[in-house]
């Protein structure tokens, strides 16, 4: 059962990295489908000519016309230097038009029969590989992609070919060959231009490889075929988290994740830049201690975490933001005291209040968290007013709304520079409160359309005034184009509260003709056909 999780997470992390390599190799296939500029420059005028028309049809993927461009390319100029390459487009053209048994047995096996010596052989080879992969005859395509490795050693194909392997272990989940083929990407080839970023993605999937099995040194050494000095330890940082996490989370691994962990960790700690003397250098060094308090969250051990924070502490002093960074932990942990006895220690004692505040918050605890937001508004009186505007959403948040409505309304008379702030959040509170008749009243001081009047409508129909909420709706049709198609569905589904069935069945109707495109017109022409069992055409393709 643990063999089973372990290359679950093996392959999950693999499949995430094999993706990338994917990308890399499909970025690197244009090259596969495009001629150099050397071969280009030593076509004749009326080849080019020719190769430029099928190579048009090609890129516009007109694939039956582009084929039959390619083989007038090929009788007519037979002897050319570009005539195999025509050959591979014609055979990529079957490919698009889904005859791939046809492109592997008459095109790129003719490029590599007829041209053995061109470059285009070797990209054959590989695409017959891919070709078969690609329409599920996976044991031919592993051949052909061992012999694409056997004839072309030397070439990017090889590499690419590796890749294809990788990812049909990782679906066979055969780990051993995996490994092997990770190993040779990172370790035995040379890193040209056009396969550096495939085999440095094998080198990440094998360091990731390593972490999840528990040993760091061959992780970092798969590493170091990659980055160098601060690279190296942000990637250490980056793929080695998520293998602790792992490890750490279940009982028969967590020592070995203990131990990834302390010696990444240490790792870490070696590289930490030492030279603070410069606000540049101590923002790296504390961006690096960073990542190796993140490495200890990781393994999940409280000790350990909080002793790496005194040590920051002890590096830098005590900083508002790193006060701020080891209270917040105490919050995530719920040792609320903790927190506000350290945001009390702040130099900023307004923002180390603003945090008091919002800890009590989260501890359920709103009436002291109005105490201090009350405190601020008396030390900060310049914004007084965001620390009302604080206090009335601390009562908000806990249904409080009588309270919170009280201080909305005060805000509204007293702070005018940011009425149409604090008339919203009046209007949605007694929204909330089911007050629907006031924030009506209040929605209509708000000058948020079409936001307000969806509002309005809203409470118009919990009040089972439906008329007025139609006529509210109405006006976002002719007054919002983007919010016409919602309106019009809301339209439709008041009449329908009114029992309204046929002018119901008209709107529905309506919001599929006029607005095809919009996803609404999908939901009613679905009502439509769910409830009352009418069809209609929605005259266009649905958009999301």
């Amino acid at each position: 059962m643990i063999y089973r999780k372990k290359w679950l997470l093996i392959s999950m992390l693999a499949m995430v990295l094999v993706l990338t390599m994917e990308f890399q190799v499909l970025y690197a296939q244009t090259k596969l489908t495009e001629m150099s500029l050397d071969r280009w420059a030593k076509m004749r005028e009326v080849e080019r000519y020719q190769m430029n028309i099928a190579e048009k049809y090609y890129k516009d993927k007109k694939f039956d016309v582009a084929m039959s461009e390619f083989e007038k390319y090929l009788s007519l100029y037979e002897a050319s230097d570009a005539a195999s390459f025509a050959q591979l487009k014609w055979s990529l053209c079957l490919n698009q038009l889904r005859k791939q048994n046809t492109a592997i047995k008459e095109g790129f096996q003719s490029v590599i029969d007829y041209w053995p010596e061109s470059a285009d052989a070797a990209k054959a080879s590989y695409l017959i590989g891919k070709t078969y992969v690609a329409i599920g005859r996976v044991p031919d395509g592993k051949k052909a992609y061992q012999n694409t490795i056997i004839d072309y050693p030397k070439d990017a194909v090889a590499v690419y070919s590796l890749a294809g392997l990788a990812e049909i272990a990782i679906r066979e989940k055969d780990e051993a060959s995996l490994v092997k083929i990770w190993k040779q990407m990172t370790f035995d080839i040379p890193r040209t231009p056009l396969i550096r970023s495939t085999c440095a993605t094998a080198a990440n999937s094998l360091a990731v490889y390593y972490f999840n099995k528990g040993v760091f040194a061959s992780g970092l050494k798969s590493l170091q075929t990659n980055y160098k000095d601060d690279q190296l330890s942000y990637y250490v940082y980056y793929y080695s988290r998520t293998p602790i996490g792992s490890l750490v989370g279940t009982d028969e691994t967590q020592s070995m994740g203990y131990k990834v962990a302390d010696q990444a960790v240490g790792f870490l700690r070696e590289n930490i830049e030492k030279d603070v003397s410069t606000e540049p250098l101590k923002a790296k060094a504390i961006g690096q201690w960073s990542q190796m308090i993140e490495l200890q969250k990781y393994s999940r051990r409280d000790k350990e975490i909080l002793a790496a924070y005194r040590s920051m502490l002890g590096v830098f002093g005590n900083r508002d933001d790193l006060l701020s960074s080891i209270a917040d932990y105490h919050v995530t942990q719920k040792r609320f005291e903790q927190s506000r006895t350290i945001y009390r220690q702040f130099k900023d004692k307004v923002a180390g209040l603003s945090k008091v505040a919002q800890s009590f918050r989260s501890e359920l605890k709103p009436d002291e968290a109005v105490v201090v937001y009350k405190q601020l508004a008396g030390i900060d009186a310049e914004n007084g007013a965001t620390w009302r505007g604080a206090e009335a959403a601390t009562y908000r948040q806990f249904q409080k709304y009588p309270q919170a409505i009280q201080g909305y309304q005060a805000l509204v008379k007293t702070d005018v520079t940011n009425f149409q702030q604090w008339i919203w959040a009046l209007a949605t509170t007694q929204h909330e409160a089911n007050q629907f008749k006031e924030a009506i009243g209040t929605y209509r001081q708000c000058e948020n359309f079409p936001e307000n009047y969806k509002q309005m409508a809203a409470c118009h129909r919990a009040l089972k005034q439906h008329k007025e909420a139609l006529i509210l709706y109405g006006q976002i049709v002719n007054g919002h184009e983007g919010l016409a198609p919602w309106a019009q569905l809301q339209i439709a589904y008041t009449y329908e509260a009114m029992t309204s069935r046929e002018l119901a069945i008209k709107a529905f109707q309506s919001c599929c003709k006029k607005y095809p495109k919009a996803s609404y017109a999908s939901t009613a022409h679905a009502h439509l056909q769910n409830k009352y069992k009418i069809s209609v055409t929605l005259g266009g393709a649905t958009d999301e």
